[in-house]
């Protein structure tokens, strides 16, 4: 008979619409090897977004009920109610999926943490201040308290073992990344109206609108590239909802969009629509000051889509020598990029980069193998 491993996730973010963390941990369940040999139990204040619905089909995985009046902040039910209910119900291992594990946790309970990024400590004026205060009340004990720690990327990994002391034999890199098969299917779904009068060849950026993605200086490239061509260049399309960005910036933002109106902002789109986009566009703009990995760059990648990015090392990780890479300091680095965009619709260059290590089911089979040997480590 197959010994069932029993696990504990926190699942808040499959909790709202698709975001970095939720798809991390969707589609690692989805691809997860040896389903019969472990048994999710999905923590959450929230009922499961209609996103991830697909993720309750799955045969070993449970949505656990309950919570009371703690349901109201995601906070407080993760840290007072799931170490209440792992108190009373014996679980094998739990896994910390944003890098923050509940205190009060059972001792003989082994953890798993998957550590996204470091921008608590890097750019912590980045953060919603509600998530700042938890990550500083439980980031150290995490790492503390974790018997093994998955890192999205190389240099998040070694970022957070400097930062930690954290031994570096305990520690593993499980890069997020793509389902072929997936996102290939869903381009055989018809074209909304709205992706198809974007046209083609335009400028794409995806990701949500907050500081450390960097969007003023994008606009400020955008400025002076339409300077550059005023009678050709291309439009710019930004797939992403606002987050928390500046107010001053965003009315600027629209207002620029308003008075040229080349900017298209989509908020809200259907994962067929994102591939649409994806296979649709001309050049992919991505100038984050700091990432922990990088999926939109990944998924351009694999639509084959050229990409200039910002010179990050994590960006190095998944680009290699395949994109483009340009400092985001100063005022001749707005006019470089805006340079090197016009250059290459003058002659664009196809890209063909190896995705093999980026794709959902090698993450699945590291974090199997790493949930594998500290379970039978603890035996």
């Amino acid at each position: 008979m197959v010994k069932t491993y029993k696990i504990g996730l926190d699942a808040r973010p499959l909790s709202t619409r698709v975001s970095g963390v939720g798809r991390l941990i969707a589609e690692t369940l989805k691809a997860f090897p040896s389903k019969e040999k472990y048994e999710f139990l999905l923590f959450s204040h929230l009922p499961i977004h209609a996103d991830h619905k697909k993720v309750l089909e799955l045969a070993n995985v449970r949505w656990v009920e309950g919570g009371g009046f703690l349901k109201w902040k995601g906070g407080l039910y993760y840290n007072l109610y799931v170490p209440f209910y792992l108190l009373t119900h014996r679980l094998d291992l739990f896994w910390g999926s944003q890098q923050v594990l509940p205190p009060f946790l059972p001792k003989d309970l082994k953890a798993v943490l998957t550590y996204c990024d470091l921008v608590l400590y890097l750019y912590p004026d980045t953060m919603r201040w509600i998530a700042k205060v938890q990550q500083r009340l439980f980031q150290s004990y995490s790492v503390r308290r974790s018997s093994f720690i998955l890192s999205i990327s190389k240099q998040t990994s070694d970022d957070m073992c400097k930062k930690f002391g954290y031994p570096v034999e305990k520690t593993g890199v499980a890069y997020p990344g793509v389902n072929p098969e997936e996102m290939t299917k869903l381009l055989d779904t018809k074209l909304s109206n709205r992706i198809k009068d974007l046209g083609t060849g335009f400028l794409l950026s995806v990701s949500t609108i907050e500081p450390r993605k960097n969007y003023p200086f994008l606009l400020e490239v955008f400025r002076e590239y339409r300077k550059l061509n005023p009678h050709h260049y291309r439009p710019w399309v930004i797939v992403g909802k606002i987050g928390w960005e500046s107010p001053e910036f965003i009315e600027e933002l629209i207002q620029e969009r308003t008075l040229y109106k080349d900017i298209f902002i989509l908020d809200s789109v259907s994962d067929s629509e994102l591939q649409h986009v994806y296979k649709r566009a001309g050049l992919f703009l991505f100038a984050s000051k700091y990432e922990g990995f990088g999926i939109p760059m990944v998924e351009a990648l694999f639509h084959k889509l050229p990409c200039i990015v910002s010179d990050i090392p994590t960006f190095h990780e998944i680009g290699k020598d395949g994109v483009q890479y340009f400092a985001t300091d100063t005022k001749e680095d707005v006019k470089q990029w805006a340079l090197a965009i016009d250059v290459f619709f003058q002659n664009p260059k196809p890209v063909d980069l190896s995705l093999e290590e980026f794709r959902w089911e090698n993450a699945a089979k590291i974090t199997e193998g790493v949930f594998r040997h500290v379970l039978e480590e603890s035996e």
